[in-house]
């Protein structure tokens, strides 16, 4: 709107929301200065008032007295927006940032009679901007500096781009995984068109969607390693992990994979070596059911741990019944039950069998007499593990001995009638025929027992086939070693070659062999542990394995010598995995040490603190000082400890990320350090969540860099103002002197010359206010407040001085807000000031305010040139300008948007933006209610 000179413009002026001073056009004297222009200009009312104007404020003469002089003579109005000013305020220099305008006033026959001045500050939302343009900065090195890293890990790890999912970064160990694939800057799916329509496609999908994390183990895929090639089944362990751009929003996703082929065949084929033996273990339990004699195992505690169905029906009991129980439970008689519980102690003593014969009820056929032997069984290491036993029923021999006794007698009475030759001779007959009888049944019970230990011994030889293990014997006293053909193949022998102990010993490297030597030799001789993990070369095929031998001594009935026997495995695959793990792990270590991370975690159970050497540093405690949680929490900054305490306890018991930057107290020295500190709660094996870690990086130079330049940028454009001034006195002068000159070339170079002194100074202006932004010099002074009231003032103060624009505004009543009523102004302020800039002539600019949960939310909309999608994402940053043919006119440094931004940030608030390119763009932004008026508004 334009002021006309009358009688109204002392009380419009006086009552207006922002800072207006009234010029007299001719000699520049202030007639009319209102309370808003005071403050902004920081001087008593008796240094502006009545007095000439450049007088008052002749430190900002230089830049602007020609703008001044340009309005009077063309009654044009001048406009600034957001210039950088240095300003004598309270008596010392200030740099600011200001919003203002030079308007003629005019009289009923369209002459300048005055000049109001307007002006408006926003030196904090210039320097709420340059902040947040630093925050990007570091960002985007941080994310940097992490790709580094991942270049350099031993695991395969690669970052997808965007919702196409790009491959961004590819690692060599990920490309190790598909050497015959070109996958940068790829899409995932064009470049492994295997995973199209497979479950992993949309677990991918749904990560960059939710931002959820996702875990798979062992997944098959068929994938071919070059593209267009052969598929084959492979299996991978892969681990998901959503990026998030500087406003946590998913703009990737970082993938963790390692490839578990090999470690699935060993599981598979370890799974059909135990299907083979349980079915050999099967066949031989059948085949022992069904012998007649009876055979049976005790553990060291006496307990029946297995009976064959022989001795089940001796008993009269079922397999569930008797098995697990002991002596006693079985129908022992306590002599009976003492008698074999010694005997079976005697067995674990002396690893001797023991026989003996004893009578027992049968189920049916009542009292019988038995037979019976008990036998070791050693584990690997040649300790008892169990007790066998074999019992046979003797009763018809030993009936047959009773009478075959009885008859002697009544043969022996008989024969002493007859000669006495006769008698013996009879006597020996009978003799050696029950003699015989009992060799021939003997003989067959050896040859039973001689079958049943073969095929134990060919189900043996089944498991050790099965399972693809070496095996050898060793003989204690000649050393010959006999070794079976999967040893000499993994000795890189032929089948049919000899291999002696010390061949094999020479394909192991010299730094194992002294070892295992001395392992063997200790094994033979003294009966010592023989479990032992090396290295070998092999003899033909010079192909390196790792192998795993395990053996034990047995000693020969005879006593002449033992026997050392064993088997071998080949674990290769499992010993490299597990070195790959390590040398990861140690990669890892190494990381950390060498960007100088202090790292720690904290049991989520008792919070107890479990701090790294690095991070004690930090703190100022020595490496090996206890560091309590509270007392590392007591060495923060103590206008930060309770912002840092109470995110830790967010990220345990919500699961929020921690990422925050705080200054420490050096517990023992005293020294200030900046660090920044990130850590996330992390699940056990079983996904419960134990566990706060993290890690701690010192910014304490970064930090001082920070105040350095904001220092730096302060004195420079605090020294560059002396000589701009002194220019544009000189500028000024030559342009008054040589105005009505004949040349009219002087002129006009004159005023041109004084543009560009002014746009330096609103420059370096800009940059003063910026510097003292960043400095936190800008304090927020919060009251109670109309806001539908300033809302009104500051459209009648905007449609004093906009004539090419109508503005319609739709109140909401009375509506009291807790703010900064001036800085508040501010942002009303700027989001007017851009719709008019940046609309057409003539167009409507439609202003609202209506109040929604507990918040009062303003809206400014105009029918402008609109924004493009990527615009609006950065239309409140620091210094960001949209670029094109429309805007490169239109004067400003990009920073009215962000400090207005950064001021409702600080009023717990909220900005935003809805737009659409060439058709126009309305701007938001909320504060909170006041309790008392909310209720109002409700009811």
């Amino acid at each position: 709107m334009q002021l006309t000179d009358g009688e109204d413009l002392h009380n419009v002026v006086l009552h207006a929301p922002i800072g207006i001073c009234i010029l007299d056009a001719v000699t520049l004297t202030a007639e009319i200065v209102n309370d808003k222009f005071l403050e902004v200009a920081g001087k008593p009312y008796a240094a502006i008032f009545g007095q000439f104007y450049w007088d008052a404020f002749a430190e900002a003469r230089a830049y602007y007295e020609a703008a001044l002089a340009g309005v009077v003579k063309t009654g044009e109005a001048y406009y600034a927006d957001e210039v950088e000013l240095m300003l004598i305020r309270h008596g010392r220099e200030e740099m600011i940032f200001v919003t203002f305008v030079y308007a003629p006033v005019k009289d009923r026959t369209g002459k300048v009679t005055k000049v109001a001045v307007w002006v408006l500050e926003n030196t904090k939302q210039v320097t709420e901007r340059q902040k947040v343009d630093a925050a990007r900065a570091a960002f985007k090195q941080e994310r940097d500096r992490l790709k580094s890293f991942f270049m350099q890990a031993p695991a395969g790890i690669c970052i997808l781009d965007g919702p196409e999912l790009v491959y961004d970064l590819v690692n060599p160990a990920y490309q190790q995984i598909l050497p015959g694939r070109k996958l940068l800057n790829r899409p995932l799916f064009e470049a492994l068109p295997e995973l199209v329509g497979t479950p992993l496609q949309e677990v991918l999908l749904n990560v960059y969607r939710t931002g959820e994390p996702y875990e798979i183990n062992e997944l098959l895929i068929p994938i071919a390693e070059y593209e267009g090639g052969p598929t084959r089944n492979r299996y991978f362990t892969f681990n998901y992990q959503a990026r998030r751009d500087e406003n946590d929003e998913v703009d990737g996703i970082l993938a963790f994979v390692f490839e578990v082929t090999g470690m699935i065949n060993v599981q598979d084929d370890l799974k059909k070596a135990r299907e083979q033996s349980e079915q050999q273990k099967r066949v031989y339990e059948t085949i022992i059911s069904g012998t007649p004699d009876l055979m049976y195992v005790f553990d060291l505690d006496y307990r029946f741990t297995y009976a064959n169905s022989a001795l089940l029906s001796m008993w009269g009991k079922t397999w569930d019944h008797a098995i697990g129980k002991g002596l006693l439970e079985n129908g022992y008689e306590p002599w009976h039950a003492e008698m074999h519980e010694r005997e079976i102690g005697q067995v674990k003593e002396t690893k001797q069998p023991v026989r003996g014969e004893v009578s027992f009820p049968h189920a049916t056929l009542g009292l019988r007499v038995y037979d019976y032997i008990l036998t070791p069984l050693l584990n690997e290491q040649g300790e008892v593990e169990a007790v066998a036993g074999t019992t046979r029923d003797v009763t018809e021999r030993k009936q047959w001995e009773e009478a075959l006794a009885r008859s002697s007698e009544e043969l022996r009475a008989i024969n002493e009638e007859m000669v006495a030759v006769n008698e013996a001779q009879a006597a020996s007959n009978e003799e050696l025929t029950a003699t015989n009888n009992e060799l021939a049944l003997v003989n067959q019970q050896l040859v039973a027992a001689r079958q049943k230990i073969e095929e134990s011994e060919a189900a043996l030889r089944l498991a050790i086939s099965a399972a693809n293990f070496g095996t050898w014997f060793i003989h204690s006293v000649t050393r010959e070693f006999v070794a079976d053909t999967r040893l000499k193949e993994l000795f890189g022998y032929y089948p049919d070659e000899d291999l002696s102990i010390e061949q094999a010993l020479a394909q192991i490297p010299g730094e194992y062999r002294g070892l295992v030597g001395t392992k063997l030799e200790n094994a033979i001789y003294r009966n010592g542990d023989y479990d032992v993990t090396y290295p070998v070369t092999g003899f033909h095929d010079g192909q390196l394995r790792w192998l795993r031998a395990i053996g034990n001594l047995k000693a020969d009935p005879s006593g002449t010598f033992s026997a050392f026997t064993g088997v071998v495995m080949d674990i290769t695959e499992q010993y490299l995995a597990a070195v790959k793990i390590e040398r990861a792990e140690e990669s890892l270590r190494m990381a950390i040490d060498a960007a100088g991370l202090g790292t720690y975690f904290i049991n989520v159970i008792d919070r107890i603190f479990y701090p790294s050497p690095k991070l004690k540093e930090f703190f100022g405690f020595g490496p090996d000082e206890e560091v309590p949680y509270e007392a590392a929490i007591n060495q923060i900054h103590p206008d930060y400890r309770q912002a840092a305490a109470d995110l830790v306890e967010a990220a345990i018991t919500k699961g929020v990320i921690f990422d925050m930057e705080y200054p420490i107290i050096g517990h023992s020295d005293g020294k200030i350090r900046w660090v920044r500190g990130i850590g996330t709660v992390q699940p056990d094996e079983k996904g419960i969540n134990r566990y706060f870690t993290g890690v701690l990086h010192e910014i304490t130079e970064q930090k001082q860099d920070e105040i350095r330049k904001n220092d730096f940028i302060g004195m420079v454009s605090h020294e560059l103002k002396t000589p701009l001034t002194s220019l544009t006195a000189i500028v000024q002068v030559l342009n008054a002197r040589f105005k009505n000159s004949e040349d009219k070339f002087v002129p006009g170079a004159l005023e041109k010359a004084n543009l560009q002194v002014k746009r330096m100074n609103n420059m370096i202006n800009g940059f003063l206010n910026i510097s003292r932004f960043e400095s936190g010099k800008i304090l927020i002074e919060k009251h109670l407040f109309d806001i539908d009231q300033l809302l009104q003032e500051m459209i009648e103060e905007s449609q004093l001085t906009v004539t090419t624009h109508q503005i319609e505004f739709s109140g909401c009543g009375e509506l009291e807000v807790y703010a900064d009523r001036d800085k508040i102004s501010s942002v009303i302020s700027n989001l007017l000031t851009n719709a008019v800039k940046y609309s057409p002539k003539g167009t409507l600019i439609s202003c609202t305010c209506v109040a929604t949960d507990q918040m009062a939310t303003v809206s400014v909309k105009d029918e402008g040139i609109g924004l493009k999608p990527e615009d609006m994402e950065r239309v409140f940053d620091r210094f960001f300008r949209v670029e094109t043919n429309h805007t490169r006119h239109i004067s400003g440094f990009g920073i009215g948007l962000y400090l207005s931004a950064e001021i409702i940030q600080r009023h717990d608030g909220k900005i935003w933006v809805e737009s659409e390119s060439g058709v126009g763009s309305t701007f938001y932004f909320s504060l909170p209610l006041n309790a008392k008026s909310a209720v109002v508004k409700e009811k």
